[in-house]
């Protein structure tokens, strides 16, 4: 192991067996590539065999899809087939009425369209077009403008895409953006479970250990298949999916620019088009012009184009419940660090 990854490894290993049972860790810079996998992907032996977690393990995704999503939305914004600015209402025509007829693409990708952040549609629906009607029909939960992270608008997204351009989303997702950067095991679930690290034990709905099967509830009740979650793949395929936004992949260089430039500032967030940017406080050891992402199962991925720098962290953290968020966060900023550093 060279000096690049060196640095990080003690911090994944310390982790292991507390807030995760698996976790690999790729990094990117200047020509050089580096991996690293730690701990096992099921000690639980009601959700199949354990084996080691591998840097060809797969991982649930979780909001990692966003990225995805994003990028297939501005590859038919560059193709002119969709605006920015347009309503929302005109992907998906349920979305409308009040101040819902005011919201824009934009909006939505940017978490400033007055939506809620989650609800357990999953409940109601059985369907996955039920599932994007109750999206459509939930009341907006604030002003336009204002700033919440929100599945809402990716899971409407799923249907808007497949009705502007008459193919399914899958298929939408695996043509214009997985295979064009070459994420080639990067697919919707389910998966083998024996190539899965596993997620939480659902005691509440499935009664079972979640192992190459979606965690999130709301992309379970849609099949699967979600513009806000439902992604699983490997280290490698996270980094093949950061080219769009490092390098114009997709969606080209004016696009790429355009979703790393800062279109929402508040509350000690800064965001893009589909991205995190890096905040106005805090992740000092990342240059101003940093991007990222995270998924709740303990996914994430930064970008540092100022030092040539990638970094995608896949962990299972909810393998032990959904209450370690704080122990989450340390141990990512702690990898970030020893990763950023000259």
């Amino acid at each position: 192991m060279t000096d690049l990854i060196a640095g990080a490894k003690p911090i994944v290993d310390a982790v292991i067996g507390e807030l995760c049972t698996a976790a690999v860790v790729r990094v990117e810079r200047r020509g050089s590539i580096e991996a690293y996998a730690a701990g096992s992907l099921c000690p639980d032996p009601s959700a199949g065999p354990d084996a080691p977690c591998a840097l060809e393990s797969l991982f649930d995704l979780a909001s990692l899809t966003k990225l995805a999503t994003t990028a297939l939305v501005l590859s038919l914004v560059r193709e002119r087939l969709l605006s920015l600015d347009m309503p929302f209402r005109e992907l998906v025509p349920d979305f409308r009425g009040g101040n819902k007829d005011r919201v824009t693409l934009r909006q939505v990708l940017t978490h400033t369209a007055g939506l809620a952040w989650w609800k357990s549609f999953w409940k109601e629906a059985a369907s996955p077009e039920e599932v994007v009607w109750l999206a459509a029909k939930e009341p907006l939960a604030q002003e336009l403008g204002e700033f919440r992270y929100s599945d809402l608008g990716y899971i409407m997204l799923t249907a808007g895409l497949a009705n502007v351009t008459g193919e399914p989303f899958r298929a939408l997702m695996r043509k214009r953006v997985l295979d064009v950067v070459e994420a080639r095991t990067c697919e919707f679930g389910p998966r083998p479970g024996e190539e899965c690290a596993a997620t939480e034990e659902d005691t509440e709905w499935r009664r079972k250990r979640l192992r190459g099967e979606v965690h999130d509830e709301n992309a379970f009740a849609m099949g699967g298949v979600s513009g806000h979650a439902g992604l699983f793949g490997t280290a490698r395929d996270v980094a093949a999916l950061t080219r769009v936004y490092r390098d114009g992949a997709v969606i080209g260089n004016e696009l790429r620019d355009l979703a790393r430039t800062e279109q929402y500032r508040g509350g000690g967030v800064r965001r893009g088009i589909g991205l995190v940017l890096r905040p106005p406080e805090g992740l000092p050891f990342f240059s101003e012009g940093a991007f990222g992402h995270t998924g709740f199962t303990g996914t994430s991925m930064w970008v540092d184009p100022a030092k040539d720098l990638t970094i995608v962290l896949l962990t299972n953290r909810v393998y032990f419940g959904r209450t370690n968020d704080e122990e989450l966060y340390r141990f990512r900023v702690a990898v970030y660090e020893a990763l950023a550093r000259p």
